[in-house]
């Protein structure tokens, strides 16, 4: 088991599933993450599914050890396997607080077809332990669980470097709704770095794993840059 001390704030090449073993039970207090997901047609073995969501629960269940007891959760999911996720959450024992829609429109041209309508939107799933959220005292729509952001793109100041990229002023959003600062926040699949650029402006503390080398080292030139949108 490694000491907190020891990892946080850096960016972990390695498998989530391994690494997370060597963190301490209920040492983080916020975990923000887009998990693994790849379309089913790109794999030929016929047992992708048995896999899948075996990988889901397994994170899942560090996960579990690893929050406080104190703690958020938030979990971006793509639409088309979100019931089985949801179900998947409950069974496992965590309250799903809310169900937040991310709303955008700034790409539904490259998976409309003409035989369904244009997907717009994706879940990000917000488990907790009932902590209260960092609202502002004055009632406005942040408060509101469909949230719109245009998801990056290569004009944007903030460039799109991965295919599953989020949005930097999203992240922003519900770190700073579900964490203080100086808190301990996990990402076990960090893609490009976003979860820690955001935590790095926000002065939270981070933990990020990403398995793909190349993506780490897109991670740490953004994190060097402090890259500010």
């Amino acid at each position: 088991m490694k000491k907190i001390e020891d990892i946080i704030n850096q960016v972990h090449c390695a498998d989530c599933l391994e690494f997370m073993k060597e963190i301490p039970d209920k040492s983080v207090d916020l975990v923000l993450t887009d998990p693994f997901y790849v379309p089913k047609s790109n794999f030929d073995w016929k047992n992708f599914d048995d896999f899948y969501w075996d990988f889901n629960k397994k994170w899942l269940l560090e996960i579990k050890r690893i929050l406080k007891k104190d703690f958020h959760l938030l979990i971006s999911f793509s639409q088309l396997d979100m019931a089985r996720f949801d179900f998947l959450l409950r069974e496992l024992g965590f309250e799903i607080k809310s169900r937040i829609v991310w709303n955008y429109r700034n790409s539904c041209k490259a998976v409309a077809k003409n035989t369904q309508f244009a997907k717009t939107y994706e879940f990000i799933f917000h488990c907790s332990s009932g902590k209260k959220l960092n609202f502002p005292n004055k009632w406005d729509d942040k408060r509101f669980d469909v949230k719109t952001f245009a998801i990056p793109q290569s004009n944007f100041k903030d460039k799109k470097i991965h295919q599953f990229q989020k949005p930097l002023a999203l992240w922003k959003e519900l770190i700073e709704f579900c964490s203080n600062e100086n808190e301990l926040v996990l990402d076990p699949f960090l893609g490009s770095g976003t979860t820690a650029v955001a935590c790095k402006q926000l002065k939270r503390n981070f933990i990020g794993i990403e398995i793909s080398p190349e993506y780490c080292k897109i991670a740490n030139e953004r994190l060097r840059q402090e890259v500010l949108f």
